[in-house]
């Protein structure tokens, strides 16, 4: 504040201080501190810090990273799409090198827009990650043909009504993670063919839907993979056995690690491959147990009464797990199972750590708890976690009757987890 006063010097030093407080100091900083910065800031506001200054006019363009999504609201007749704002602001958009691009699309998106040119501006821009959600009431439609000849893309999500039509050129030497969340394949071609040609590709991750009936054989080769998720679920219209899932690696990889599936209405539902898991296929859809002879450590979500079977199938081809978890959702009974003639190899020798979280206390069940325990010579420990009873005697009878078990292991600890659901 600049007051009257008899004294010059106070005045001056009083408006000194008045201009220090008002001095834009983020205006005063390098271009490339501020564009770190932004890359904290939502990209709808990015470009509005264009209209603060002439120093600010073109900062916004040269951020690396950018993402656009399209609001829906029940309460707003006259919703506009984000497309607008996407395609003027990539126009503009100036970085030499574009880290991120994520769009969603959604059902406000119009119709009559080309998403193709505009994917390809961007790969232009030596695009690093691209992440494309394109839910509109068009029909589906193509990427093109440079997104699968991008050099410098490391990873790449597509999600919804895009069809996953590749060129014979195609050729991904960076590709690291992929993600097909519900996109449609033009044929099995497309599917090996672009897997083929991802030499890098460690993580593989497949949601499929029930409209991408061109792929009944989902085959995917690729020696460098390390993770591996594939969810299916079967409509009821659909007869069985009319898709499965093959997994092929070669015989040279390192196997072992951790593998979880999930089974349902005779088909493969959900399946993981990690660093190291054996080639395996898994479920009723196609099944070749012989391939898990080097899995150590297996997690299983049981949803169908047959999940017994398939387990042992499991078990009497592997030699080398060390840990089994089953994790029930809810309950099924599982139907009668037959004991094999002789003991797996990796229950009389590697088997240390049994788990059951959600047991039932059900005859089935425990009659295979029975077997586990009477046949894996080195378990260390096994653990129940149950869902709490409203009698604490039964609570107590199922403690006492699991306790009462004949345990081949001396060393063997078992124990018991109640809790609320």
């Amino acid at each position: 504040m600049i007051y009257a006063t008899e004294k010059p010097q106070e005045v001056i030093i009083s408006q000194c201080v008045r201009e220090r407080n008002c001095e834009d100091r983020i205006s005063a900083l390098p271009d490339d501190l501020l564009v770190k910065i932004l890359l904290f800031v939502p990209t709808k506001d990015i470009v509005t810090t264009m209209i603060l200054s002439k120093r600010w006019r073109t900062i916004w363009t040269e951020v690396p990273r950018l993402e656009y999504e399209d609001i829906v609201s029940n309460t707003n007749s006259e919703q506009k799409s984000v497309w607008w704002f996407l395609e003027k602001s990539l126009q503009l958009h100036k970085a030499p090198i574009l880290e991120s691009l994520c769009i969603q699309l959604k059902e406000i998106c119009p119709t009559n827009v080309d998403v193709a040119k505009l994917v390809g501006q961007a790969v232009d821009r030596s695009l690093r990650r691209l992440l494309f959600h394109l839910s509109w009431l068009a029909k589906p439609t193509s990427m093109p043909n440079i997104l699968y000849t991008c050099e410098t893309l490391t990873e790449l999500e597509l999600f919804n009504k895009i069809i996953l039509d590749i060129p014979p050129s195609v050729c991904l030497p960076s590709l690291a993670k992929l993600y097909l969340f519900c996109v449609l394949y033009k044929d099995d071609v497309s599917l090996v063919r672009l897997l083929s040609n991802c030499p890098v590709l460690r993580i593989l991750i497949v949601i499929r839907s029930e409209e991408d009936g061109n792929v009944k054989k989902y085959t995917v080769k690729v020696p460098s993979l390390e993770e591996f998720t594939y969810l299916y679920k079967r409509p009821l219209s659909l007869a069985e056995n009319t898709r499965s899932l093959v997994l092929d690696c070669p015989e040279t990889l390192a196997l072992s690690g951790i593998c979880q599936a999930l089974l349902e209405q005779n088909c493969l539902l959900f399946a993981t491959l990690t660093k190291n898991s054996e080639t395996y296929f898994l479920g009723h859809v196609m099944c070749r147990p012989d391939n898990f002879s080097q899995l150590v450590d297996l997690t299983i979500t049981p949803c169908d009464s047959g999940w017994l079977e398939q387990l042992m199938l499991m078990l009497k081809s592997n030699n080398e797990l060390k840990s089994l978890t089953i994790k029930s959702s809810y309950i099924i009974t599982p139907v009668l199972w037959n004991k094999p003639g002789h003991v797996p190899k990796c229950l009389a020798s590697h088997l240390e750590f049994f788990k059951w979280r959600s047991y039932n206390d059900i005859k089935e069940e425990r009659e295979f708890v029975a077997y586990i325990l009477a046949n894996s010579k080195c378990l260390k420990k096994a653990e129940f976690v149950m869902p709490n009873s409203k009698n604490i005697y039964d609570e107590n009878n199922i403690c006492e009757e699991l306790k009462s078990m004949f345990k081949i292991s001396p060393s063997c600890q078992i124990t018991f987890t109640f809790i609320h659901i």
